[in-house]
């Protein structure tokens, strides 16, 4: 027990701040990640069924089984219901503070194997914790989705910590450090790679423990060149193979077409942005930490806005002092290191949105080990002792609290809307979302007091710069559906800005929640309308979920079938391993009697899911229609 209450204490107090946030219920992506992602909602034990669905993001090169996985067995445990898939992410959590707590604890012993053992481990106790209850990590564990970050790391701190066992092991002489140094990078990298992209980092994590402690020597205090070979096969060259990938697609000109930013603003504003991580990491504050962040100014120039400049001045004095103090303040320039290298992935080159909280969730680590570093390990006498434990405490406090309050706004849908419009007013999302919960609560009744309150809240959100036509939309879900008039400027407004601007996700979102409407005979909109709206979206070129979407409408309102085959076959031709574009056009096809054009159209289905089987499911399904269609 007295080796194990530290990590019992962490998860119990993970449990106590996060416990208030579990019926937060679910937003933004986690809809097309995980609510309408039908090939993940799996009920029984097939296993055609368990392959779709463990392959059944479009997130990352690799599909991200690993934590598709985890959703799956959710929903064949629990159903869609999101309280027991925050309940997982809160157990993923505090079973990553566990594993923080043991690579300190490590990394502390062998920063200082002669030093004081008991300041050494309620320093990696502290370190913990502030990490454990850090409220920017709160993204990565109540927003659902999210749970590809925190499961990654499951395997970026168990590697880490694996190859510092390793390292202790093979400075000490002992045999058995060998398989642990390779192991942990190796194995880590790899099975973190199946939850996310960001475990890819871990040899990065590695190589600077190795720079600023360890200085990459064996037991007898040599070079040790079988660790110089190891990082060059897991670190150096991936690291080339990965950005001769990708500079080519991040340079083509279609790469941002989709952002109101180019390459070179991008770059220009995540300076800003990673200053901003480091402000919320040592000072969060509940006003300005949340999900939406689409409200920030973009870079224009070094002085557009000024404080692009001083951010990449900021940005290159810290990467000079985790330099300077590798022997001086070897844990403080570590944590710099970790801080600074965390980031590289996700604010440089690749078109990502701007920001997003959970991208620290190592970053915040560093940021941790180097407050614990300057408070607990730097003073020297007795009085600044004291003084660094009294702020160490008060810190602790701070985070926990604030972790705390957050987790109760997320205690119910509505109220995380509301707070998150309140912090952020300029962002079109926030003021989005707000809007959208308030026509749920409408209950679509035209007496209700609530509409009102929705109405301006997405007029509100209309007016915003950036704002999209999701606004548009849900005016126009709530006219239609509550009997009151819709107004004109709404749909000339819409399809406006579908001329104006690039057809993205949250386009194709706004465009398939009206079809559906008018599909399922619940709205009643102009025919006129809906096809300006079609026509407006596809005036960029061909995209395969609005011509996904038209053809719907084409088949279901206008009757049309000849002209929805058509429509499909185009959808497939621009995405022809989406599976739903042709099981779509085979279901049709079957409707239709042209039973040898859909015996051609699922043997195409099943070879663009192989060599998996991911499409077979469907394929026996679609299979099974056309026997019952040709028995009757």
């Amino acid at each position: 027990m007295r080796r194990a209450w530290p990590a019992l204490l962490l998860v119990a107090l993970v449990a106590l701040a996060y416990w208030p946030g579990r019926g937060g219920g679910f937003v933004f992506d986690d809809y097309p990640n995980v609510v309408n992602n039908t090939a993940l909602h799996v009920t029984g034990w097939d296993r055609d069924a368990w392959t779709a669905a463990v392959f059944s993001s479009n997130a990352g090169l690799g599909h991200r089984p690993l934590a598709m996985a985890t959703f799956a067995l959710n929903h064949a445990l629990t159903g869609a219901d999101p309280v027991p898939m925050k309940l997982t992410n809160i157990a993923i959590h505090a079973l990553n503070a566990c594993l923080v707590l043991g690579l300190l604890g490590t990394l502390f012993a062998l920063a200082d194997p002669g030093g004081d053992r008991r300041r050494r481990e309620w320093t990696a106790r502290f370190a913990a914790a502030a990490w454990a209850l850090h409220p920017i990590n709160l993204m990565a564990v109540l927003f659902v989705v999210q749970r590809m970050e925190s499961l990654s790391h499951v395997f970026v701190f168990g590697g880490l910590w694996l190859y510092l066992l390793g390292r202790q092991r093979q400075l000490a002489g002992e045999p058995g450090g060998g398989w642990r140094i390779v192991s942990g990078v190796v194995a880590g990298t790899a099975l973190g790679l199946l939850c996310k992209e960001s475990a890819a980092l871990l040899p990065l994590y590695a190589a600077c423990a190795e720079a600023c402690l360890l200085g990459g020597r064996d037991a007898s205090g040599r070079r040790d060149r079988r660790l110089l070979l190891l990082f060059a096969l897991v670190l150096v060259l991936p690291a080339l193979a990965g950005m001769a990938w990708l500079l080519p697609n991040v340079l083509a000109p279609a790469a941002f077409a989709q952002r109101d930013f180019t390459l070179a603003t991008r770059l220009l504003t995540e300076a800003r942005v990673v200053m901003d991580y480091l402000q919320w990491s040592v000072f969060p504050s509940l006003r300005t930490l949340g999900l939406y962040h689409d409200d920030i100014v973009v870079s224009r120039g070094l002085w557009q806005p000024p404080a692009t400049a001083l951010a990449l001045v900021a940005l290159a004095l810290l990467a000079a002092m985790a330099v300077a103090l590798r022997r001086r303040r070897p844990m403080l320039s570590l944590g710099l290191a970790w801080f600074l290298g965390a980031q590289l992935l996700t604010a440089t080159v690749v078109p990502l949105e701007l920001v997003f909280e959970h991208r620290n969730y190592f970053a915040s680590l560093g940021v941790c080990l180097a407050v614990a570093d300057l408070l607990l390990l730097l003073p020297r006498g007795d009085s600044a002792r004291r003084i660094g434990v009294l702020l160490t405490v008060a810190w602790l406090l701070f985070l926990g609290t604030t972790t705390l309050l957050r987790a109760n706004e997320w205690s119910s849908p509505l109220r995380f809307a509301s707070s998150e419009a309140a912090k952020h007013p300029h962002s079109p999302r926030s003021a989005y979302e707000y809007g959208r919960l308030l026509v749920i609560a409408t209950r679509y009744r035209a007496d209700s007091p609530m509409v009102p309150l929705a109405i301006r809240e997405l007029e509100r959100d209309r007016a915003l710069p950036r704002s999209g036509i999701l606004p548009h939309a849900a005016l126009l879900l709530l006219a239609a559906r509550a009997g009151l008039p819709q107004r004109d400027d709404w749909w000339r407004d819409l399809t406006g800005r579908l001329r104006r601007d690039p057809v993205g996700v949250q386009e194709t979102s706004a465009i398939a929640s009206l079809e559906q409407c008018a599909r399922d005979r619940q709205c009643d909109f102009s025919i006129a309308a809906m096809l300006a709206m079609f026509d407006a979206a596809s005036s960029h070129g061909p995209n395969a979920e609005v011509l996904n979407i038209h053809a719907d409408y084409v088949l279901n309102v206008l009757r049309r079938p000849d002209a929805a085959l058509e429509l499909w076959a185009d959808a497939i031709a621009l995405r022809p391993r989406e599976a739903q574009y042709r099981s779509n056009r085979i279901r049709l096809l079957i409707a239709l009697g042209r039973d040898d054009q859909a015996r051609r159209e699922i043997a195409q289905l099943r070879s663009t899911g192989a060599p998996l089987g991911t499409n077979e499911r469907v394929a026996r399904g679609l299979e099974s229609r056309l026997q019952r269609s040709a028995r009757q």
